[in-house]
């Protein structure tokens, strides 16, 4: 008796069903007839005969799964078909229910607890007896209960668009410096060199964004005056730079640029006058310009021009060191210019060997002034790395040194501990 009373209420959920106007409509019945049902079939004895029950049913009666035979009616794939009386009545009802699910699909797809792979995975399928109307579950913000058989939580999370880096090494060295490099210095036979690279960047994916990066170097080495050694810094170096960019096409951004570089500690040279300190000199850029970002698989690389846009200046602290920075009269000069700085970063090219390259142009049609820097990083082991570093520099503004000209070169090479992040 329960076996027919169940058996009528499905046959008028499905012809009931087939007079819905609208897809609203549709979905409102469904849910409604979906809880007569339910509460129906929990009234079942348990001793029911599985052989009079009909397997059509057994996607409204069972945990919302998203069918693959449901989409593809939708898309045609023998759902096209003239209803006739040569069709079974089961292709009917078929026919019908796929057309409430496709109707669930769109209008609750947060409800869809699994696939249909996901579907035969499952030892066993259990029957999806909500505590509440499904109309309401689908009005409501409750959750789906966990207890459905393959059921999924789904959980929202806020995407994280800020990413944070670096690399910070301990290593000791053998260097040469040109006599006339800007913050002067000596080669040495022996110098430990302690250096820090921070990178906090933005990027949300679609029009902005924001690049930081922070170097921090210093080195101090031996030294020899009047026939005795001595200890001193031979690289002090604070650098913080930032981008902040607009993308326009792809791999195109409208960029501001900002840098500013120093150094932290006092140098003295060999008769003990002061060469260089902090903030002097202190060398600031800011520009608006074109970044241009190509990458080639896991190759990138930065392209910025500032054509007409650049703004540069020079502070120098000290009064005795404003001239050899060529600052001729108070301690600060300004001029525009033009800017272009090509960055490669961090880049691996083998398992063991990563290579960093900067270089930077800027000329105010009076002077010019070019730097570049490379680094190419061996790793030993986890921890251990060797490390060659190279510097090149161009400076007209400078006084002019006998031997190198306006040219300025430095090396180091060293080998210690290194970690990343």
């Amino acid at each position: 008796m329960k076996t027919k009373l169940l058996s009528l209420l499905l046959i008028s959920f499905v012809a009931l069903s087939v007079k819905a106007q609208s897809s609203q409509e549709v979905m409102d019945y469904y849910n409604m007839k979906i809880d007569e049902i339910v509460n129906k079939w929990q009234s079942v004895s348990s001793d029911y005969d599985e052989e009079k029950t009909n397997h059509v049913y057994a996607k409204v009666l069972t945990s919302p799964v998203l069918y693959s035979s449901v989409i593809g009616h939708a898309f045609g794939d023998g759902s096209a078909r003239e209803e006739s009386d040569l069709l079974e009545m089961d292709d009917k009802r078929s026919d019908v229910i796929d057309g409430l699910m496709l109707n669930f699909y769109k209008e609750a797809p947060e409800h869809v607890a699994m696939t249909e792979d996901e579907l035969r995975s499952e030892k066993s399928v259990v029957a999806y007896r909500p505590e509440i109307s499904a109309l309401d579950l689908k009005i409501s913000k409750a959750k789906m209960p966990e207890d459905v058989a393959g059921g999924m939580k789904t959980t929202v999370v806020k995407p994280n668009y800020w990413k944070f880096g670096g690399r910070t090494s301990l290593t000791f060295s053998q260097s040469f410096i040109s006599d006339n490099w800007y913050q002067g210095g000596e080669k040495n036979y022996f110098s430990m060199l302690a250096t820090v690279d921070l990178d906090l960047n933005y990027d949300n994916q679609d029009r902005l964004s924001w690049t930081n990066h922070f170097d921090f170097d210093l080195g101090f080495a031996t030294y020899e005056a009047n026939n005795k050694l001595g200890f001193r810094t031979n690289t002090d170096k604070l650098r913080l730079e930032s981008t902040f960019g607009y993308k326009v096409v792809k791999s195109l951004d409208i960029a501001a640029k900002v840098k500013a570089e120093t150094q932290s500690l006092p140098f003295y040279g060999g008769d003990n006058n002061l060469v260089s300190a902090f903030i002097s000199p202190l060398d600031a850029n800011a520009s608006i310009g074109l970044n241009y970002k190509p990458n080639i698989g896991n190759f990138k690389m930065e392209i910025y021009l500032a054509p007409f846009s650049g703004y540069n200046c020079r502070y120098v602290y000290h009064d005795e060191l404003t001239a050899a920075y060529g600052i001729e009269k108070g301690h600060f000069k300004q001029d525009f210019g033009t800017q272009l700085v090509v960055t490669i970063p961090t880049y691996k090219l083998t398992s063991f060997l990563d290579v960093y390259s900067r270089l930077e142009y800027y000329t105010d049609y009076h002077r010019v002034f070019f730097q570049w820097e490379a680094k190419f990083n061996v790793a030993l082991s986890k921890y251990f790395t060797a490390s060659l570093m190279l510097h090149t520099r161009f400076d007209d503004s400078v006084a002019r040194h006998e031997n190198w000209k306006y040219w300025q070169f430095k090396e180091l090479f060293t080998l210690g501990v290194a970690y990343a992040w």
